[in-house]
This record gives C-alpha cells, sequence and structure tokens, in this order.
C-alpha cells in the first residue's frame, strides 16, 4: 500500500486511490486502443479523431488532473510505477483481442456514447466526474450528468411522494438514521460532503408561508439552528408554491473514529404533516475547519439547485 501524503483537490484514502486508478486505466486503455485502430485501419482514422474528440469534449483535461491527485495521493515515484505497471498490463491484455473492422466502428461508436456518461462502468464515471468537476460542483449538475431519486411514499418517506436530482458523481446511500431517507456522497462515495434527505412527522402540522416568514423574523428559527451548532445566516426560500426556511450553519460530530467539523446549508419544507429536510454538509477534520468552509462555499450553488429540483408529487 501506499502512503497517504497531505490534502489535493479530492478527499485521498485507500478506497479513493484504488478508484482513482481504475479510472486513470479505464483512459489509458481506451487512448491505446484507438491508436491501435489508427495503426490497423488507416482509412478509419478519420472516425477516430472525431471520436476522440466527441469524448475529449466531455471530459477535457481529465487525464491530467487524475495524474495530478494520483501524485497528489502516492507520490511522484509511486505514480510513475503505477502508470508503468498500468500500461504495460492493458498493453498485454488489449493485444490480444479481436480486431476486425467491424469490432472497430463498434468501438469507436461505444467511445461517442461514453462522451455522454453511458458505454462506461458507474464507478469509472463517478470519478472521471469528481475529478472533473472537483472545483465547480455545480457544473456537473448543469452539463446535465444527474441522477434522479424518488420515493412512492412508503417506509422512510412517511406517506411523502417526491422527485430529487442529484449530480451522478455523488453515491448513493441508505440512510442510518430512522429519518434519514437518502443520502449522497461526493467523489463516488469517499469525498467528506453529503447531501441529505430527511423525513419527520410534524403531528399534523403544515405552518403556513406567513407562519414560515414570522417564524425567521423572530429569530425562533436562528434558535432552532443554534441547537444544532453555530449559525451563520437564516432565511427563506419558495419551491412547488411553498415557503420553507433555511439556515447556514456549522457542527462538530463523530465520524468514522475522528471528530469531523462540518458546515453547509440546512433546508426546511412543511408538507402533509410532515418536515422534509435537505441538508448539504461538507467536512474535515476538527483541526482543518477552513477545508470544510472552502467546500462548503463551492457546493453552496449545487445544493439550491438540487433543492430546485424537489418535486412533491402530491402537490398537484
Amino acid at each position: 500500500m501506499y502512503s497517504l501524503p497531505s490534502w489535493g483537490a479530492l478527499n485521498h484514502n485507500q478506497n479513493s486511490i484504488k478508484a482513482l486508478s481504475k479510472a486513470y486505466g479505464f483512459l489509458l486503455g481506451q487512448e491505446y486502443s484507438l491508436r491501435r485502430i489508427e495503426k490497423a485501419y488507416p482509412a478509419l482514422r478519420i472516425q477516430v479523431e472525431a471520436a476522440r474528440f466527441t469524448f475529449g469534449g466531455s471530459f477535457s483535461g481529465v487525464k491530467e488532473k487524475l495524474e495530478q491527485e494520483l501524485v497528489q495521493a502516492v507520490g511522484e515515484s509511486n505514480f510513475q510505477k503505477l502508470r508503468g505497471e498500468l500500461e504495460k498490463k492493458l498493453a498485454q491484455l488489449l493485444s490480444q483481442q479481436s480486431l476486425t473492422v467491424e469490432i472497430a466502428k463498434q468501438f469507436l461508436v461505444q467511445v461517442k456514447a461514453r462522451a455522454k456518461g453511458t458505454e462506461m462502468e458507474a464507478d469509472v464515471l463517478r470519478y472521471l466526474l469528481a475529478v472533473k468537476y472537483a472545483q465547480t460542483p455545480v457544473a456537473e449538475f448543469l452539463d446535465g450528468f444527474r441522477q434522479r431519486f424518488g420515493t412512492d411514499g412508503t417506509g422512510k418517506a412517511q406517506g411523502i411522494k417526491l422527485k430529487l436530482q442529484l449530480p451522478q458523481s455523488w453515491r448513493a446511500q441508505e440512510g442510518e438514521r430512522p429519518h434519514i431517507v437518502k443520502k449522497w456522497t461526493n467523489e463516488g462515495g469517499t469525498g467528506l460532503s453529503i447531501v441529505m434527505l430527511d423525513i419527520r412527522d410534524t403531528q399534523g402540522q403544515t405552518p403556513s408561508s406567513k407562519e414560515i416568514e414570522q417564524f425567521v423574523k423572530s429569530g425562533e428559527a436562528r434558535q432552532t439552528f443554534t441547537d444544532l451548532g453555530k449559525v451563520y445566516d437564516v432565511g427563506t426560500f419558495t419551491v412547488e408554491r411553498r415557503t420553507g426556511y433555511w439556515g447556514e450553519l456549522s457542527m462538530v460530530q463523530q465520524r468514522a473514529g475522528f471528530r469531523m467539523y462540518q458546515r453547509g446549508l440546512l433546508y426546511q419544507l412543511f408538507f402533509r404533516g410532515k418536515a422534509i429536510d435537505v441538508m448539504c454538509m461538507a467536512g474535515a477534520t476538527e483541526r482543518e475547519p477552513q477545508k470544510a468552509d472552502a467546500a462548503a462555499s463551492l457546493i453552496k450553488p449545487l445544493c439550491q439547485q438540487v433543492l430546485n429540483s424537489l418535486v412533491l408529487e402530491q402537490a398537484y
């Protein structure tokens, strides 16, 4: 195992290094196959360049960024060793595969499809996207790389049917706690930022828009958030023609055996006697709060897009 140095653009651990290496190997293998087609069938050179250009349009610069992440994670010498091993194994494997003109043409179609996020393994796609959009998380969502989630009202949804959209690179996981319907973790599930969907029973209470606005104006909303951690700001929002309230806050929690500092946004909306929460938090160790603060700033526009994607099916 390689030792882990300091932070890079992504969160580095053994699982993420393995996933980053797999994504890097995928790109090396794809380029090896494209060069092999060019050499074996010169007449297909224009089609090869077209496929390469189409894929590059969606994932421009990702190979270089993957290399930077791996160097940060394992060090320059270990990365060079890793790259050499990958290139050797890929050459041994791919050179033995049959390559007819028809197979070559089918592969070129596949490469073009990969530009839209299809025809590749889900975990490979997640890390290509995570690396590409590390500094602009909302751009992944706006570029159409999204996953869709919906509840049918059963179980933790407590009778609520809704739909929500998340960036494709964020891995969905079941919530451990009774009220957490679903949670999504960035960087294919190995990052330190999360989005959580929480639904709780309010004993039939569904405050009106005026009541929500007064709740915020009076300072009661701020006091509610104070019970969770330090509050920076509060306000109201409107989605699905209903008014909710939000708070920007930070807190310190125990996670994975160490104390984690988290900062982000919590949105709460009331519907049919239930409180629907969408919570977006970025984390770091308690000793490095500035890292979570910076990450929270990056994911804030994404959180707003996720909230705006909320559809309450029973509202229509």
